[in-house]
């Protein structure tokens, strides 16, 4: 874990037909951890989410990425400069296999053309093998053959995590990843959230309603309550705020997991 700060938002405000979705919230996550970003419905999460990574442009405030200013930049800059990111509902092609849905992301990445069998020679030979790595990486190369519809819903998020990685990303933002999710589906992603730093050296922030994976992956918990910054730290920490029992998890809700 490094001292380094990988993204800083400062002061963001995001507003919404008078209202503050986002007012005055500042955090940074450093480099090499796990940083999760927790709240009741209507916090302003994804809104936050979304004004980190270009999807939304905050009327005050600043995004630092990697040391730069990216408050203005547009979302695929921002991806090309290293920031990856998966979203509520999978943006996924579910009529594709598993297979053509990576690959698609892998070519796109390196700039080629997405018509299949459109690479020749070595460029097809290298995303092939980018392919298999985020196959194997996400544990799908045995059903790279069928098509996603046909796969559990935690399979699709796992299949859209290796589409967020076909990118070579420094900094994953996984927007609600366990959603909708069985126990063991659960486990299954959280397994690979952290390889994603472990095994691949990234860092992580995700935003997630489950306690137990979040107490469980994160070095640090931002928590956001009506728009606003209730409160940060580890998760021991966040564990034992009053203020985060009352407005979120409700008296005694850590108490079992």
């Amino acid at each position: 874990m490094s001292d380094a700060i990988m993204l800083e938002a400062d002061s963001i405000t995001k507003v919404f037909g008078g209202v503050r979705a986002v007012d005055d919230v500042s955090m940074q996550v450093r480099e090499g951890t796990i940083h999760a970003l927790i709240g009741p419905n209507g916090a302003g999460k994804t809104t936050f989410f979304n004004a980190i990574s270009g999807f939304a442009m905050p009327e005050h405030g600043q995004v630092r990425f990697k040391g730069v200013d990216v408050t203005r930049m547009m979302n695929w800059r921002r991806v090309a400069m290293g920031m990856g990111r998966t979203f509520q509902t999978p943006s996924v092609f579910p009529e594709l296999t598993v297979d053509e849905n990576i690959r698609l992301g892998v070519r796109a990445h390196a700039n080629h053309a997405f018509r299949l069998g459109a690479l020749r020679g070595e460029a097809k030979r290298a995303v092939d093998t980018r392919v298999d790595e985020l196959l194997g990486f996400v544990n799908l190369a045995d059903q790279r053959d069928r098509p996603l519809a046909e796969l559990a819903h935690g399979s699709q998020r796992l299949c859209e995590i290796a589409m967020s990685l076909s990118t070579d990303p420094v900094l994953v933002l996984l927007d609600e990843p366990m959603a909708g999710l069985a126990e063991a589906e659960t486990d299954r992603i959280m397994g690979v959230i952290r390889d994603l730093r472990l095994r691949l050296g990234l860092t992580v922030l995700f935003v997630e309603h489950n306690m137990r994976v979040v107490l469980s992956l994160a070095d640090r918990i931002t928590v956001l309550d009506r728009g606003k910054l209730l409160a940060e730290g580890a998760p021991a920490e966040i564990a034992a705020n009053n203020a985060v029992r009352s407005a979120y998890l409700g008296e005694g809700v850590l108490d079992h997991v």
